[in-house]
């Protein structure tokens, strides 16, 4: 391990951060290259760690932070922090390494390189964080710089309002985030993992109101990882670069959720001191919105037409599975969601950066409007492919054996209406992963790819594409190395029939969308004919309304509510507390009217009487 890595991993790209502005006093080419090397610099450090970790390092390394308080700064070494790190330092750094091709030609790139560190730093500060008050400082620096780079291109009015969404929705877990903070401390009188920890073993609270409190920690991951019914915000957010949406969805804020939940059932309530079934309502809460946040996703993605939705609807989608496996509440569950958690950072910021690639190439987001890139974007198009079956759990990429180890975790406890939701949701999934590939890569170039000049992308952004894919094919015949680092041994193993089950989803997904979008014997309207299939497509494709409801309830009820009370208090209160003063002050007025005759010597004796009455109460007092 590096000297001080635990500490230099989230404090370099935050002070680098910092330099951004400095650097680009000197030149642009200058800025650029800074933030690249400190992305590259941080990910050698995180890296670092790694051995330590392997061969059963674990350490909690503790500053004085704010001494009239007793406070301390501290950060947690650990499997699960350590592997969360590497995955935000060294996609981070790959996609820095992309930008510099795909952003060249932006304005506001000392803004951009600035946030992009700064997040990296937020997202790896909260990961090692060994306490709930520092992990939180870091939730908000990580929701302040989704905001600012989702809305980067802030002069477009669809991107302001998406950074503000983001912004917004993922404010309603934050909170409850933060009231299960509270009485958590509340509690045991610490904010510190290990000794939170520690007390629970002890019984000292019970397990009705520990389950309120994991509750309401989970809802600050609902938000973040955008799982029904708060995952509104992240297909909006593809309004921003896709090198934001790639870092967003592969390595930093998409993850947090997850980190925050596999971190409770980690490090909080292991396994081995608080067995599942004392907090069953929490884990059955966690795994049944994974799964339907799942399946919704996966519609949803089936009818988008635009290349980067679709991936963001897949990632929620995606994210729905790992919560599933972590809800398990099994050594098993919880060492499939992690590996989940690795494979889907690598294919995911390869898709991402494809898109990117794609839209650089034919500057649309629409995959209607593109068909027939093969030939011109080879690099991309085999790297694309290699994403997208990856995704869609095809042997013997990374994502068959990390999503049918989930398959086995719910098969082995028996948790079928699980294991049924999630084999469903892998067909939908290969069947939008196909339809996006043959829409964008194959068939004939729509009359709009046919006016421009696609190109390749340049080498600096193959190159962190090409990286992507390599890791993406042989990291799924690690699991026996990941078990051994995450510290789990002889749990995990993929089962027979959930494999099965997992290829005959396969083909009931795949074969309609190689007969309608590559071969184009059935037409996709077919699904769309009649009330009823009209009405489906109509409902999955508003996203089943959530939005509309939102806006509804929250935004114009919101409104209208402050109309209302505005009506109320500004006009009948205030202005009619004014109105009503007038009216006494007349009122008054004409009151006093007959005491004023005119007649010196009445106004004079008024005024010593008066006077006199004043003298005597001061004496009365």
């Amino acid at each position: 391990m590096l000297p001080y890595a635990p500490w230099v991993v989230w404090a370099l790209p935050l002070i680098g951060s910092l330099g951004v502005p400095v650097a680009a006093a000197v030149n642009e080419k200058v800025r650029n290259f800074f933030a690249v090397l400190i992305g590259f610099v941080t990910a050698a450090f995180a890296l670092s760690m790694i051995p330590d970790v392997y061969y059963g390092y674990v350490g909690n390394l503790q500053v004085i932070w704010i001494p009239v308080l007793n406070l301390r700064a501290g950060v947690l070494v650990d499997s699960l922090s350590v592997l969360m790190a590497n995955i935000a330092a060294g996609i981070g750094a790959l996609i820095l390494l992309y930008s510099l091709g795909y952003m060249a030609h932006e304005e506001g790139l000392t803004r951009y390189y600035f946030f992009m560190l700064f997040f990296i730093g937020g997202m790896i500060g909260l990961v090692m964080a060994d306490n709930f008050l520092q992990l939180y400082i870091f939730w908000e620096i990580v929701g302040l710089c989704s905001y600012a780079l989702i809305g980067f291109w802030y002069k477009r009015d669809k991107a302001a309002k998406a950074g503000m969404k983001a912004f917004v929705v993922t404010r309603a877990g934050d909170v409850a985030l933060l009231i299960g903070i509270l009485i958590l401390f509340q509690q045991t009188g610490t904010f510190n993992f290990l000794e939170i920890s520690r007390i629970l073993e002890t019984g000292k609270i019970g397990f009705s109101l520990l389950t309120m409190i994991l509750l309401s920690i989970f809802g600050g991951a609902i938000g973040k990882s955008a799982q029904v019914p708060l995952h509104v915000w992240l297909p909006d957010a593809m309004e921003g670069p896709t090198t934001v949406s790639a870092l967003i969805h592969a390595a930093t804020m998409v993850k947090a959720g997850i980190y925050l939940v596999a971190r409770t059932s980690f490090t909080l309530v292991p396994f081995e001191h608080i067995p599942a079934v004392y907090i069953q309502n929490w884990y059955v809460s966690v795994a049944y919105i994974g799964a339907i946040t799942a399946f919704l996703a996966a519609t949803m993605a089936l009818v988008s037409v635009d290349i980067k939705r679709v991936l963001a609807f897949s990632t929620i989608s995606q994210l729905g599975y790992i919560m599933t496996s972590l809800g398990l509440g099994t050594a098993t569950g919880w060492f499939a969601g992690q590996f989940h958690v690795l494979s889907h950072a690598l294919f995911k910021a390869l898709l991402f950066l494809c898109a990117g690639a794609v839209m650089h190439a034919v500057e649309t987001t629409d995959m209607r409007l593109m068909g027939g890139l093969r030939r011109d974007m080879p690099i991309t198009f085999t790297t694309a492919i290699i994403g997208a079956l990856a995704l869609s759990g095809i042997p013997p990429l990374n994502g068959f054996w990390s999503k049918d180890l989930i398959f086995a975790a719910a098969y082995a406890i028996n948790a079928y209406p699980l294991l049924a939701i999630l084999i469903v949701t892998a067909a939908l999934t290969f069947a939008y992963s196909l339809r996006w590939i043959f829409l964008v890569f194959l068939g004939e170039k729509s009359d709009h790819a046919k006016t421009i000049h696609v190109h390749e992308a340049p080498a600096v952004m193959t190159i962190p594409l090409m990286i992507l894919a390599l890791l993406t094919c042989v990291s799924g015949f690690f699991e026996s190395s990941f078990g051994h680092f995450m510290g789990v041994h002889g749990e995990a193993g993929i089962e027979v029939i959930p494999v099965i089950l997992s290829f005959i989803a396969l083909i009931v997904g795949g074969v309609p969308a190689y007969l309608v979008y590559y071969r184009h014997l059935i037409s996709p309207e077919v699904f769309r004919r009649g009330f009823l299939g009209k009405a489906v497509f109509t409902f999955i494709s508003e996203g089943y309304y959530f939005d509309r409801v939102y806006y509804a309830v929250f935004v114009n009820g919101l409104y209208r509510s402050c109309m209302a009370l505005l009506d109320y208090v500004e006009l009948k209160i205030i202005d009619g507390l004014n109105y009503y003063i007038a009216v006494m002050a007349k009122f008054v007025s004409q009151g006093f009217r007959p005491s004023h005759t005119g007649i010196l010597s009445y106004n004079m004796s008024a005024i010593l009487i008066g006077l006199v009455a004043l003298v005597v109460l001061l004496f009365l007092i």
